[in-house]
């Protein structure tokens, strides 16, 4: 679904289609993807900085850093995930699905 699917072009803003959901839930929505791929892509570096480390103990450590903190990143974005649908589920609004 885009955001062209719930606001059509010519047409009023408002009315019942326009909820708190359908102006959260895209931007929650590819908050999480950037911030995924964003973690992704630090350990794709973070493996290849450890590859070309060639034995340098500091790069070896700053790569292992580097992996560390791109999977804490995932931890809380995965958490982040849950706090949305545990709290859109509490207050009855599915920012997931709009």
């Amino acid at each position: 679904m885009s955001l062209a699917d719930i606001y059509k072009p010519g047409e009023k803003l408002g009315g019942t289609s326009a909820t708190f959901a359908t102006l959260l839930n895209p931007l929650i929505v590819n908050i999480l993807i950037i911030s995924a791929l964003a973690a992704f892509l630090t350990i794709i570096i973070s493996g290849f900085n450890y590859i070309t480390a060639s034995g340098d103990k500091a790069k070896v450590e700053q790569s292992a850093r580097m992996l560390n903190y791109a999977l804490l990143g995932l931890a809380i974005i995965a958490s982040a995930y849950l706090i949305t649908r545990i709290v859109g589920s509490i207050v009855d609004i599915d920012l997931f699905n709009p």
